[in-house]
């Protein structure tokens, strides 16, 4: 029998390890962690780690991120695709790294947009020329949302991101938003997300057609809140898995920021999440939309 498929739009990987050394074999390990889940599983992956660091402060750095993107992406096709990641405090080199990297690569989203990483605001003209860009080209354009509700950067809290996020939104409405790893944390009676949920809704009246949420805690009981909130065709898996541990790196389905999978509440794999989305009350439809079929299609990815 053939295995479930599984899309992620929201993995980070880096080819410096927390050792500061280099990384000879990065594709191959991350490779193993996909082979090793128990779905047939596919990543959007952005940079991570020293590549971070590098962009705050030097805008070359952003297309030499992607041009590490594109040589793990081209050597996997159809298992990794790429994403964009750029800092719009340097908006004309940004629009150059955008061209190659859309343009020539094949990339399929900008992001993750980490402006509280690299100290810039969405609800900028820099950022708008950038956001423009994107939304001339139909890439999709994913924002960091603190998952926590937390102070970040230079944010108070991610209400505050969510605002400066309108922002954006009334400048660039044609283009298409995820709002990065917004369900998640175990906390309830309110679940964290549900304060995002009634800022959106006060803000629009509803769930905007052009706004899609990740899940990042499929186990959170956030989840239970927006699919009664929220399109089912809007919401998809994003759990931002990083490759900060190892290699031989975590399994696919471990919680963020988890150590190691003895530590994950439970067993890390697909079969754990959707099992998750069901007792959510997701239908089995619901649980092939958020699994696959919502970011394929946004991504217009062939599944």
């Amino acid at each position: 029998m053939a295995k479930q498929k599984w899309l992620d739009t929201h993995i980070h990987v880096s080819d410096i390890g927390a050792d500061g050394k280099p990384r000879a074999h990065l594709l191959e390990d991350l490779l193993k962690v996909l082979d090793q889940c128990d779905a047939d599983l596919r990543w959007v992956i952005s940079p991570d780690g020293h590549w971070l660091s590098e962009m705050k402060n030097d805008p070359g750095a952003m297309l030499r991120a992607s041009e590490f993107i594109h040589n793990l992406v081209r050597r996997a096709p159809g298992r990794l695709y790429g994403a964009c990641m750029v800092n719009t405090n340097f908006p004309d080199e940004s629009l150059r790294v955008m061209e190659k990297a859309f343009g020539e690569w094949g990339f399929v989203m900008l992001g993750e947009l980490v402006q509280y990483i690299l100290n810039y605001y969405m609800d900028t003209d820099a950022s708008e020329r950038v956001v423009r860009e994107a939304a001339r080209l139909g890439m999709p354009v994913q924002v960091h949302i603190s998952t926590s509700n937390s102070a970040q950067g230079q944010f108070k809290s991610g209400l505050e991101e969510l605002q400066d996020l309108f922002g954006i939104v009334e400048r660039v409405p044609e283009a298409k938003y995820i709002l990065a790893h917004l369900v998640g944390m175990p906390k309830d009676n309110p679940p964290v997300v549900d304060a995002y949920l009634d800022m959106i809704e006060k803000r629009y009246g509803r769930w905007p057609e052009n706004f899609w949420a990740e899940i990042r805690d499929f186990s959170s009981p956030g989840v239970r809140s927006v699919l009664a909130r929220v399109p089912h065709t809007r919401l998809i898996a994003g759990t931002d898995w990083v490759s900060r541990v190892g290699p031989p790196f975590l399994p696919y389905g471990v919680l963020f920021p988890v150590a190691s999978a003895a530590d994950n509440p439970y067993p890390p794999c697909v079969a754990s999440m959707t099992s998750f989305l069901r007792r959510a009350g997701a239908t089995e439809d619901a649980v092939s939309q958020i699994g696959v079929e919502n970011a394929a299609g946004l991504l217009d990815l062939t599944q």
